[in-house]
C-alpha cells in the first residue's frame, strides 16, 4: 500500500513529509466498548475503554516501528452504528480530516437486521458507497472484517434482556447470517481493489481449532476482550506492509 511508503518517508525525514493519519471507521468495537450493563436510568450502556481498542493499539505499534513518523490513528467508531450510518457521517467524521488511510469495520449491528436479504443488500450498497467515496477523495481504504459474535448464551449473561440479545446474536452467528454480511463486504472490497484485513477468517480458524471464541468476548455477545484487539491491529499492519 502507498501508506507504507509514506510512513517510511515521514520516518526518514519528518521535515520533508506531512504527518501520516489513519482513520478507523466502525461501530462499538472500534469505539472501544467492552462490558455492557443497565445504567441507573434503566438504559443499555457499555464500558468505554478506547485506549484499549485496536485503533489505539495500532497507533502504539506504528510508533514503535517508526518513531520519528509519530503516525496518528483516529478512532471514528460509534457504538451501535452500522454501515449506512458510517456512510452518512463519512465526510464529517473522516474525510474532512484528509486521512491517508481509512480502515472500515462494520457488520455486527448490520447483521441483526430482521430481514436478512434486504439487510445484506443495504449493507452491500453502503459498504460500496463508503469505499467508493474514500477512494474518490484520494485516500486509501482497507476492509477490516469483524470478529465472531457469541455462538451460545453464556452463563455470564445474567439479565433477561441481555439473554434475549445474546440468543439473537448466537442465532445470527450459527445460522450463517453474519457469514453472508462478511462475504458481501469481501466481494465489494475485491471488486474495488481494496485490501482486506480478515479478522473474521482468523476468528473462524480459532473456532474450528477448538477455541471457545464466545469466551473471548468481554460482554459474551459481540465485544472482544481487550487482548483480542491486538489481533485487529496486527492484521491491519500485515495488510499495510504486505
Amino acid at each position: 500500500m502507498k501508506i507504507a511508503s509514506r510512513l517510511g518517508s515521514r520516518n526518514g525525514d519528518a521535515r520533508a513529509h506531512r504527518p501520516v493519519l489513519i482513520a478507523c471507521l466502525g461501530d462499538s468495537v472500534t469505539h472501544g466498548c467492552f462490558e455492557v450493563f443497565i445504567n441507573r436510568f434503566g438504559n443499555i450502556d457499555t464500558e468505554y475503554r478506547p485506549e484499549k481498542a485496536y485503533a489505539a493499539r495500532l497507533q502504539r505499534k506504528l510508533r514503535a516501528l517508526a518513531p520519528t513518523c509519530a503516525a496518528g490513528v483516529m478512532d471514528c467508531g460509534i457504538s451501535g452504528d452500522n454501515a449506512r450510518g458510517g456512510l452518512e457521517r463519512l465526510e464529517r467524521d473522516v474525510l474532512s480530516r484528509d486521512p491517508d488511510l481509512v480502515v472500515v469495520n462494520f457488520g455486527l449491528n448490520d447483521s441483526m437486521f430482521p430481514n436478512v436479504d434486504s439487510g445484506v443488500a443495504m449493507y452491500e450498497r453502503s459498504m460500496r458507497g463508503i469505499f467508493e467515496t474514500i477512494l474518490s477523495h484520494g485516500s486509501e481504504a482497507m476492509l477490516l472484517t469483524p470478529n465472531r459474535m457469541c455462538s451460545y448464551v453464556s452463563h455470564q449473561v445474567m439479565d433477561p434482556q441481555w439473554r434475549d440479545i445474546a440468543a439473537d446474536a448466537a442465532r445470527v452467528q450459527n445460522d450463517g447470517v453474519l457469514d453472508r454480511y462478511v462475504d458481501a463486504a469481501r466481494n465489494v472490497a475485491k471488486s474495488l481493489g481494496v485490501p482486506v484485513a480478515d479478522a473474521y477468517e482468523r476468528w473462524n480458524r480459532l473456532e474450528k481449532a477448538g477455541v471457545d471464541t464466545t469466551a473471548l468476548l468481554a460482554n459474551a455477545i459481540n465485544h472482544p476482550k481487550e487482548e483480542m484487539h491486538d489481533l485487529f491491529a496486527d492484521l491491519i499492519l500485515d495488510a499495510i506492509f504486505e
